[in-house]
């Protein structure tokens, strides 16, 4: 092989410059279609890439602003929707269709710490779904369109525990402590669902002591008010879920018990012979009790939901009300009126569809109930009602580890002194998680 010869090749490349005959013009010819292509399908690629990044932003987005309806406990249309909003804001092309939201999730790969969160309801996955026509590409391509798919795993975490609840949207003095009221709470928290700047109000010569304080809205306390484990009161905090919102209401009998009957309620003993409720939500013989009425006996209650219908239900001083695995459901604006020279000793169920529901108020009643304790008073359970306004004292206590009360009204007062044992491990309640945070895992 010959040495390179740099002179010829000079020679060679200002021949080719000197050219008048138009080889240069018709290489460059040949050529431009090609660059022209490699350019317009590099600058269609980069576009895809940009597409999948604003994609990605509208899922992670779309799927944070989901597990915040998640977190106030919010039905799946109302997450979906704020999934969809919020991708549209964000970036995201397409049409409703295209934006899938799962909650539990269903379809979802492992989070980043490997935990699957199929199933979980503390997991949210949201997919959406686009779609862009081809424009170079198409000639290389069967199909005139390219599809695009992102997806975002997000975790609500953490939280704190709490066991008295206010539902109220905007009332001021939802969870209150006035007088000389000493509430003691230790291991839970109070939390509040209003966006009134006094949401939580603790005043007087009231002494509340418990872990933590949260509300939508403010904090207004006097000295009186005692936090365990935070320094402040946590205000402005995110909406606490109503733990038994899926709840399904039990069953109302058509018909009322006799006079009889009720009297046996009444005026006890509830034993051999007199009518006993049902699983199910059916009542005793299939009737309802009915109108109110005082109880002024010792009434030991069968295990079962018992149905109030309509009236004030009261249970008198020097009365006792005993019985396990109760459910009380009042409706027909049934109230709820315990003297505190009563003794009280009930617990609710611990499994079934009721479990950790001692008091279940109908959600469409908007009255007011009052329980006062005594000295021998235990409510194990919940005392729920989403609409009614509930007045609660007494210091509660179970038998045995791992029962407690929790109180989840409309609003909440205390008035009087009260005590809660918060270990609910033996209570079959629903755990109230108040401040929970929101976390991007997957």
């Amino acid at each position: 092989m010959s040495a390179f010869n740099l002179k010829s090749a000079l020679k060679s490349g200002a021949a080719y410059l000197e050219d008048v005959y138009g080889g240069a013009a018709i290489i460059m010819a040949l050529m431009t279609p090609v660059i022209i292509g490699g350019l317009a399908f590099g600058a269609e690629v980069g576009g895809w890439e940009l597409t999948k990044r604003q994609l990605q932003n509208a899922a992670d987005t779309a799927a944070f602003a989901a597990a915040t309806q998640v977190r106030s406990g919010r039905e799946l249309d109302v997450i979906t929707a704020a999934a969809v909003a919020v991708a549209e804001v964000s970036g995201y092309d397409g049409d409703e269709d295209g934006v899938l939201v799962e909650s539990p999730p269903a379809t979802a790969p492992n989070a980043v710490d490997g935990t699957n969160p199929n199933g979980r309801a503390n997991y949210v996955y949201v997919t959406l779904t686009q779609t862009a026509d081809r424009n170079f590409t198409k000639f290389f391509a069967a199909d005139s369109t390219v599809t695009f798919r992102s997806a975002a795993l997000v975790n609500v975490e953490n939280g704190r525990p709490a066991c008295v609840l206010s539902l109220a949207p905007n009332t001021s003095g939802a969870v209150t402590a006035t007088g000389s009221t000493t509430v003691s709470l230790s291991g839970c928290d109070v939390a509040s669902n209003s966006i009134s700047p006094t949401a939580v109000t603790v005043s007087g010569s009231a002494d509340l002591t418990t872990d933590c304080v949260s509300a939508v809205g403010g904090v207004s306390a006097s000295s009186g008010l005692h936090m365990t484990e935070c320094s402040e009161a946590i205000e402005n905090a995110p909406l606490t879920a109503d733990p038994y919102r899926n709840v399904a209401a039990p069953s109302v009998p058509g018909s009322c018990a006799t006079g009889v009957e009720k009297n046996k309620l009444l005026t006890g003993p509830h034993g051999t012979g007199n009518p006993k409720p049902t699983s199910g939500g059916v009542s005793n013989l299939g009737s309802a009790y009915c109108g109110g009425g005082n109880i002024q006996g010792t009434t030991n209650l069968s295990a079962g939901v018992y149905v109030l219908n309509g009236g004030i239900w009261r249970v008198n001083a020097g009365a006792k009300l005993l019985g396990s695995g109760v459910t009380l459901y009042l409706t027909g604006g049934a109230t709820l009126d315990i003297n505190g020279g009563a003794e009280v000793d009930l617990s609710a169920p611990t499994s079934g569809t009721y479990a950790g529901l001692l008091v279940f108020f109908d959600r469409a009643n908007t009255g007011s109930s009052t329980i006062n304790g005594g000295s021998d008073f235990s409510m194990v359970g919940a005392v729920y009602g989403a609409k009614q306004n509930i007045s609660f004292s007494g210091d509660t206590t179970g038998g045995s580890a791992g029962q407690c009360t929790q109180v989840i009204g409309y609003t909440v007062q205390f008035a009087g002194n009260s005590g809660f044992d918060t270990d609910c491990s033996a209570s079959g309640t629903k755990a109230i998680m108040a401040s929970q945070s929101i976390k991007i895992v997957g």
